[in-house]
């Protein structure tokens, strides 16, 4: 050792460098091997790591009602993903959407909104729900993403109401969920066993085929003062139990530790659920079908807090979502009635479209406000349009999709006289027509379509005959409301439901004689394209056999068709379409909103589809 060295290493910490060389060294190497000792430890209790999944992992998104059956998944990124006109949200305020996020306020306990609504009874009921009802002995975990203010000395619940019908509140045919407790103002990742979990003072989940469900976003429960409350929604899952091929094989490493572990999946967003605790081993089947497509992190920790670990960024799949735009309810459009028979389409609308416009202010009917379209101001809750036929009667047979584009300017109710009805026959008056039952309106300037007007329900003493045959005559009657005070007080559009009717067309369904060109929107957030198969399918039971495929194309997202050139081999006849969209990860399988008929329109299946 030199004195350099011992002036500037050891002096300072003794008074002399007169001491014996050996016991320092000695006592550096035990420094060092402790020092080393303690490395090693440390090596070892940093070895849990997350082996599946990695970087590279991608995992299919589970069955999902919302996404396999409406085929609009329920992520809150559009206005059909919650039902939001206010007679169907009561105590709800200030209902919007931005970003991806459903928001609102609940002003009284039991404010609730519908992702899927059953429609009303006693009506032409065009309902998701009603057309497309969950099939309850397929879904069953009910999954929200949701975050609610807690106003002071309150605690707020959330909870699902599913209803078989639009009569469901009137003969009690409905259910509910148990209460699920909300923390203050934290997203929370809500997961509910509707077998399991519900109410038994009512019905259970698998009873009945359900057609609406609706949530309870925040209510106490409690009678008293009710504070209002503001939520969030980020998405609403309604998902199938898991089959063995779903359930993902977590894997993990760990040294020095036998006890057990626990199992957190964490979103995008730093929001955590549990996929398992108390697990054995260091694997583990877990259950992700319950949560949307999207990037996620997957953290292990021993159960005793010692140490945890997350995987890398993952991601869930986003299933390919596609609609087709021929054949659809609209029909064969371009050989719609009033173009092709009476020479003159119905819309854009002149004065020449009808043989009678009635119960209408002369005074306030214009063609130009805007223009290409009819305008007026009902004169009693009976206003109607007879269409001009050019003195050519309806095939019946032929004609079947109805469609037509319509504005209320008043505020909507229901109870009050926000529906349409539709009238054919063969004479003018009252006694002489069929009368459907009513057509439920939105607010604001929408179209509504039927695919079959052979289907749709009608009144009793259904003096035109059902749609079959000939007619020569078709009505229209806007709503049914009377005149309102409000509106001989103050006379405007609101408060006199002025009406704007764009476009009625009828048309017949679809052909393929021998070809046919069908099209679609195919939209698809993880992938560019998907594989879409065809089929033909004389029912609309999805994957009962009898689906006959016609073709197969590699297509990008956005707009594209097929051109079928048609087949000797399949059957004159009336038939379903269904698409089957495969990104490589999940499939989604989507029937056409409208038939098409193969062969010549002969009159085969003329009595409606199913």
């Amino acid at each position: 050792m030199t004195k350099e060295f011992c002036k500037t290493h050891i002096r300072p910490f003794q008074k002399s460098c007169s001491f014996e060389f050996a016991p320092l060294v000695r006592r550096c190497l035990i420094g060092l091997l402790g020092l080393m000792s303690a490395s090693f430890a440390t090596s070892r209790a940093i070895a849990l790591s997350v082996t599946q999944p990695n970087a590279s992992t991608v995992i299919a998104a589970g069955d999902d009602y919302a996404t396999q059956v409406l085929g609009n998944a329920w992520d809150m990124s559009d206005l059909a993903d919650i039902d939001t006109e206010l007679e169907e949200t009561p105590g709800v305020t200030g209902a919007s959407f931005s970003a991806g996020i459903f928001s609102g306020s609940t002003s009284s306990n039991g404010a609730y909104f519908y992702p899927l609504f059953m429609g009303y009874p006693s009506s032409v009921n065009s309902s998701r729900g009603a057309n497309l009802p969950i099939d309850t002995s397929h879904y069953r975990y009910a999954t929200i993403k949701i975050r609610a203010t807690q106003p002071a000395g309150t605690t707020q619940f959330t909870r699902f109401t599913f209803l078989k019908n639009g009569n469901s509140y009137i003969d009690g045919t409905f259910g509910s969920s148990g209460y699920a407790t909300l923390a203050a103002n934290q997203w929370m990742i809500i997961k509910v066993d509707l077998v399991t979990n519900y109410d038994t003072t009512h019905h259970q989940w698998t009873e009945f085929p359900v057609t609406g469900l609706r949530v309870e976003p925040a209510t106490t429960n409690a009678p008293g003062t009710y504070a209002p409350v503001q939520f969030d929604i980020d998405w609403i899952r309604l998902t199938a139990p898991a089959i063995p091929a779903q359930l993902y094989p977590v894997q993990w490493t760990d040294s020095g530790y036998t006890g057990t572990y626990n199992i957190t999946m964490i979103d995008a967003g730093g929001i955590s659920t549990s996929l398992a605790s108390g697990v054995g081993g260091t694997s583990y089947s877990a259950d992700m079908t319950f949560l949307p497509p999207g990037q996620y992190t997957l953290k292990i920790a021993r159960s005793d807090n010692s140490l945890s670990t997350t995987s890398a960024v993952f991601r869930i799949n986003n299933p390919p979502q596609i609609v087709m735009t021929a054949p659809s309810a609209r029909g064969e459009q371009a050989q719609n009635f009033a173009q092709i028979v009476a020479g003159n389409p119905w819309g854009p609308m002149t004065a020449t479209d009808f043989s009678l416009i009635s119960n209408f202010i002369s005074s306030s009917v214009s063609f130009s406000n805007p223009i290409g379209s009819f305008y007026g101001r009902p004169a009693n809750n009976d206003p109607a349009w007879f269409f001009n036929v050019g003195g050519h009667v309806i095939d019946t047979s032929l004609y079947r999709s109805l469609c037509f584009t319509m504005k209320d300017f008043g505020p909507r109710s229901i109870v009050d006289g926000s529906v349409a009805r539709v009238f054919w026959g063969n004479g003018t008056s009252g006694t002489s027509l069929t009368t459907s039952q009513p057509i439920p309106l939105y607010t604001g300037l929408n179209e509504y379509c039927f695919a079959d007007l052979a289907a749709i329900p009608v009144e009793a003493s259904p003096n035109g005959g059902a749609w079959s045959g000939t007619k020569s005559v078709l009505r229209l009657d806007p709503y049914e409301f009377p005149v309102s005070t409000a509106c001989t007080g103050a006379p405007n559009p609101s408060n006199c439901h002025d009406v704007q009717l764009n476009s009625v067309v009828l048309s017949p369904f679809a052909q393929a004689n021998p070809g046919y060109t069908f099209t679609w929107n195919l939209a698809d957030a993880d992938n560019t394209s998907a594989t879409l198969n065809f089929y033909l399918d004389p029912d609309n039971t999805l994957g009962n056999g009898n689906e006959i495929a016609i073709g197969s194309v590699a297509a990008n997202n956005g707009a594209g068709q097929l051109v079928w050139p048609g087949s000797s081999a399949i059957q004159y006849g009336t038939y379903h379409v269904l698409v089957v969209a495969d990104d490589g990860v999940n499939s989604v399988s989507q029937y056409a909103g409208g038939v098409i008929v193969v062969g010549a329109r002969d009159g085969i299946f003329r009595n409606g589809f199913e």
